[in-house]
């Protein structure tokens, strides 16, 4: 009957496609990428699945500032990396859907920048990225990523050859060598002898060993930990000043002029919330330098 707008009912006949629509013929890459859904964390450091792509829609949605904020305008800027749940287009996009395009750290840099989680600005910054820079133009990225270096000409990692590989396989499960989940926490640190963290561990050394030998990557990411875990520190020492100032109300403005967040947002000295909602004195000068 045609594809006219007097032939078909755009409210009842057209339905965006989603992840399981593409799961139809890419079975294998829909069921990875779903599997994301059910890793557990050993002491209950995330929830169910988190932090990944397969829940990210849900991470959003179940929110307590993104739920609670009226400005919904500045809400839904969530919205804009917070939707790989249902999606495949947010690495290989439309209409093209080019694995090859995907295979690029800048599919990445979309989400992963900015000041909460630079891990693209990072990625560039080192060496890696360095080599990724000047001689991108020579690698061949239709290459599959197992023949990346090999028949890719890569002379470098991206951030998919590492974090797509799993135990000498690529897939698109992401999270099975997740250890600190690009939030260090106490909760972290103090368990990474538990087996969950040391196979993972282990894991990364396999990885790593593509490149560099597997002495090599077992003292550089050990030193990675020390170094996250120093840093943990500071900020642990810091937050506990803040939390003080808080708790006597010396906070600048804090008895004249900090709103408190929308319901059902508690007030907290350098919460979550402020990284999304402001008002007078909240977050306070003491709170942003921290």
């Amino acid at each position: 009957g045609g594809v006219g707008k007097q032939t078909i009912r755009h409210d009842q006949d057209l339905k965006l496609p989603d992840r399981a629509a593409c799961g139809t013929c890419h079975v294998e890459q829909f069921a990875q990428a779903e599997a994301e859904k059910e890793q557990t964390w050993p002491q209950n450091q995330w929830p169910k699945g988190h932090p990944s792509h397969a829940v990210d829609w849900k991470a959003n949605v179940e929110n307590d500032i993104w739920a609670g904020m009226a400005e919904r305008e500045i809400a839904q800027g969530c919205d804009m990396c917070h939707y790989q749940q249902n999606k495949c287009d947010g690495c290989h996009t439309r209409h093209s859907f080019s694995a090859a395009e995907a295979r690029q750290p800048e599919a990445c840099a979309t989400c992963h920048n900015g000041a909460d989680h630079n891990e693209f600005e990072n990625y560039l910054l080192s060496k890696h990225g360095t080599v990724y820079q000047t001689h991108k133009a020579q690698w061949n990225f239709e290459a599959p990523l197992k023949d990346a270096l090999t028949k890719g000409g890569y002379t470098a990692p991206t951030c998919q050859l590492c974090h797509f590989e799993y135990q000498g396989e690529y897939t698109h499960n992401l999270v099975r060598k997740v250890r600190w989940a690009f939030n260090p926490t106490p909760q972290i640190a103090d368990n990474l002898d538990h087996p969950w963290f040391k196979e993972r561990q282990e894991a990364w050394v396999v990885t790593c060993s593509n490149c560099h030998s597997p002495r090599f990557a077992r003292t550089y990411l050990e030193t990675a930990d020390r170094g996250t875990i120093a840093g943990l520190k500071v900020e642990q020492e810091a937050k506990q000043v803040v939390q003080a100032l808080y708790d006597e109300g010396l906070l600048v403005g804090q008895k004249t002029n900090r709103p408190a967040p929308p319901a059902p947002v508690q007030d907290a000295p350098g919460g979550f919330f402020q990284l999304f909602w402001a008002k007078g004195n909240n977050p306070s000068r003491v709170e942003r330098i921290y």
